[in-house]
């Protein structure tokens, strides 16, 4: 596991929670309004860490993504 990665930051994590490479904490499920190729997509779910904020998509949300344009 990460360095910063110990019984403080391991509280609380679900089974397979992803984790900010840069925080090492959980990254949050939210809704956005976002542009892809061009096209405005709405209330699209990614991944955001609460704390830096660093944006990611799991694939099933970059699936979504796709689907959508």
């Amino acid at each position: 596991m990460p360095a910063k990665t110990g019984p403080k930051h391991e509280h609380g994590l679900k089974a397979g929670a992803l984790l900010c490479p840069v925080c090492c904490v959980e990254f949050r499920e939210i809704q956005v309004d976002m542009e892809w190729e061009g096209k405005v997509l709405h209330n699209v779910k990614i991944l955001k860490c609460p704390v830096c904020q660093t944006e990611t998509f799991t694939p099933e949300q970059l699936k979504d993504i796709i689907g959508q344009n």
